[in-house]
């Protein structure tokens, strides 16, 4: 009887976990005129403040600059906080100064700075790398400030491994280029 009723309590864990579950559910879409907007007010705390959107007279150019397709920005959005971050496939991922002579799948990514530092990292980033499975790449590849060693956790969570370090000679910023295979 007492095993019984175990065996029903972790069923019911099970269930209400897997309701959860579906509630957290990250989906990438295009990136829209509204997301840009939004990514521009973006601040970040020290010492991530390093990632906030460039302050500019000409919001107008940065925001053409999201949605150039040839950019490939996307949105992360969940479905109680709606939009919550952005990705990008391509070019954009690239900082000058590394080593991108391999082919592989350029990403950069950001998340609203409010959300960050909450345990929401693994979902948002897992949705990233299921929406990369479109573009069948051969290589994944990621670059980082090397001092985001949260960020850095998570890309090896996901079999990311560093192949190169750089610094870039503007911003005197050291990054590391993270790849993984398929």
């Amino acid at each position: 009887m007492i095993l019984l009723r175990q065996t029903e309590m972790i069923q019911l864990e099970l269930r209400l976990v897997g309701l959860i579950m579906e509630r957290n559910i990250y989906n990438v879409r295009p990136l829209q005129e509204g997301d840009a907007r939004d990514i521009l007010s973006w601040r970040y705390s020290f010492p991530y403040q390093f990632y906030d959107p460039p302050q500019s007279n000409s919001q107008d150019l940065l925001i053409a600059q999201f949605l150039d397709p040839a950019l490939n920005f996307h949105a992360v959005v969940q479905e109680n906080l709606g939009f919550i971050g952005f990705c990008s496939f391509g070019i954009d991922g690239r900082v000058p100064g590394g080593n991108y002579s391999e082919p592989a799948l350029d990403i950069g990514l950001g998340m609203k700075p409010e959300l960050t530092g909450q345990g929401r990292g693994t979902a948002f980033f897992r949705s990233i790398m299921l929406h990369c499975e479109s573009f069948v790449p051969a290589k994944r590849r990621l670059t980082v400030a090397t001092f985001n060693e949260r960020a850095i956790r998570l890309y090896r969570r996901f079999d990311f491994f560093e192949v190169e370090r750089f610094r870039d000679s503007l911003s005197d910023v050291e990054y590391a280029i993270m790849v993984r295979e398929n």
